[in-house]
């Protein structure tokens, strides 16, 4: 009796129709009901589950339209001849894991599930990367996207596929900030808004690598980088940022045999370091890459927060060759969920980005970008880093205190002039100790970080241990707590 397959729950949003279908069509696929068995009549049906008989109507009629059944009325509704294809594919045995085989995946995939990435985090204290989103101006930016939307709503041609390397407007407003502060020279179409900076990445290096083309890539550096190379099969050699002047020396380097057709570089704030790059290196960097006719991309993740002074203009604002692509993301000044970064690219590749960008897609919302745009033209951005700059400044103070007073015995924070995190080495008695051990029973202990070893990818640089802490988004009552937790985890480990 098919009611008796059956249960329905009336408390579930799904709603009763919709249950029916989905139960009978699972017994189908899995065999339960045979092809060219009769189900009830509609009413009967009803009555025997006690729902109303319009219920089994839809899910029948459902069911039909998608060919499960066939409905005859002297013959009654049967299940379909059509049905009998289910018999030995997967979904007889949908509830056995072990018989379903492992997908073969390409080694492009391969190398990409072979970067590790942070995946869930559980709590904000001392995550890298974030910054504090509990004092984003929630509501001025709730009012900003209702008037976008309204304005987009309004204009036809933005409901399209239009501006598909973004909206002029927003790509106007940046140019704005980023030529005051961080000088930045170019003009509004060598602005590309991408979705992410990873998306930016991505683009960069598929745009101008094939397998086997050497990419230069520091380390320790971003993983987001690293997978981003991975994806097009690029040789990658390592730049080793903890070498004293590691740029002036680029030429003599292993890598100076091979030339490279991209550079990767974080000069303002370098990851996950915090070394900003001097004039020196900046222009050594600029001869290697004209003498070698390769691009250089410059990731300016965090560059709005600098505690002391004003930071070194940027290295495209030095470039008088068409050499540096720019590349900026509101992640870190404002916060991850808006999903909006940008590219800034020479004028010899504005025709290539802009093809390229279009194929793939990564643009985010036109509302999401025109609301940018007010946030930034009205003074809302500026305003929010100023405050921010003031906020991260003591908590960046309070995490060093607190890491030199309760953990001095096994951590050696290096203090960065800026930006949102810092990197802790092990030194005295937590040297040997694995970072990546450490890290995870900080995440059980429900503190995040990361472990400075998965930074280092080549194999061919001395890997250094420690922790990369984030201070951004956690107040001071957190960083004191979790220091002291962090201490009692080293103190068992490494006692």
């Amino acid at each position: 009796m098919l009611a008796s397959l059956i249960a329905l729950d009336r408390t579930d949003g799904e709603g009763l129709s919709r249950q029916l279908f989905m139960q009978i069509r699972r017994l189908i696929e899995r065999g339960r009901l045979k092809p060219g068995s009769r189900l009830p009549a509609s009413r009967q049906l009803a009555d025997d589950l006690g729902v109303g008989r319009n219920t089994v109507l839809l899910a029948y009629e459902q069911l039909g339209l998608e060919g499960y059944l066939d409905a005859d009325g002297r013959r009654g509704t049967r299940v379909s001849e059509a049905s009998r294809g289910f018999r030995g594919s997967h979904h007889g045995v949908a509830e056995d894991a072990g018989a379903i085989p492992s997908p073969h995946l390409s080694q492009t995939a391969l190398r990409l599930m072979g970067v590790p990435r942070r995946e869930e985090t559980r709590s904000m204290t001392f995550l890298p990367g974030m910054p504090e989103v509990r004092q984003f101006p929630h509501d001025v930016w709730a009012r900003l996207m209702r008037r976008a939307a309204r304005q987009v709503a309004s204009r036809e041609a933005l409901l399209g596929y239009a501006h598909y390397t973004g909206l002029p407007m927003l790509k106007e407003a940046i140019l704005e900030h980023v030529a005051l502060a961080r000088g930045v020279v170019a003009d509004m179409d060598q602005v590309m808004i991408l979705s992410s900076a990873q998306a930016a990445q991505d683009l960069v290096a598929r745009m101008l690598l094939d397998a086997g083309d050497v990419a230069l890539h520091e380390e320790p550096g971003y993983a987001g980088m690293t997978a981003a190379l991975a994806g097009v099969c690029a040789k990658t050699l390592p730049i080793r940022i903890d070498a004293a002047a590691p740029y002036l020396g680029l030429a003599g380097e292993e890598s100076g045999a091979e030339i490279p057709r991209l550079i990767y570089s974080s000069p303002s704030h370098q990851f996950p370091t915090g070394r900003v790059m001097a004039l020196d290196e900046r222009l050594a960097l600029l001869r290697y890459a004209q003498e070698r006719d390769c691009f250089i991309l410059e990731d300016d993740y965090d560059s709005e927060f600098h505690f002391s002074g004003a930071p070194l203009s940027s290295l495209q604002g030095l470039d008088r060759r068409g050499l540096v692509i720019y590349m900026g993301t509101f992640s870190k000044a404002l916060n991850p969920g808006l999903r909006v970064a940008y590219l800034i690219v020479p004028k010899r590749l504005v025709e290539a980005a802009g093809r390229c960008l279009r194929n793939v897609g990564s643009v985010p919302s036109v509302t999401v970008q025109w609301a940018l745009r007010d946030f930034l033209r009205e003074g809302h951005f500026r305003s929010h880093v100023l405050r921010m700059n003031r906020l991260y400044r003591q908590r960046r103070d309070c995490l060093v205190e607190q890491l030199r007073a309760q953990a001095s015995d096994w951590l050696l924070p290096v203090v960065p002039d800026g930006g949102i995190q810092l990197p802790a080495y092990f030194c005295g008695k937590a040297v040997g100790l694995d970072d990546r051990a450490l890290l995870g029973a900080m995440q059980e202990a429900g503190m995040e970080g990361s472990a400075l070893s998965s930074l280092y990818w080549s194999g061919r640089t001395e890997t250094r241990h420690g922790l990369l802490l984030g201070f951004a988004a956690s107040d001071e009552v957190a960083i004191r707590r979790g220091v002291g937790q962090l201490a009692s985890l080293l103190c068992k480990m490494a006692p």
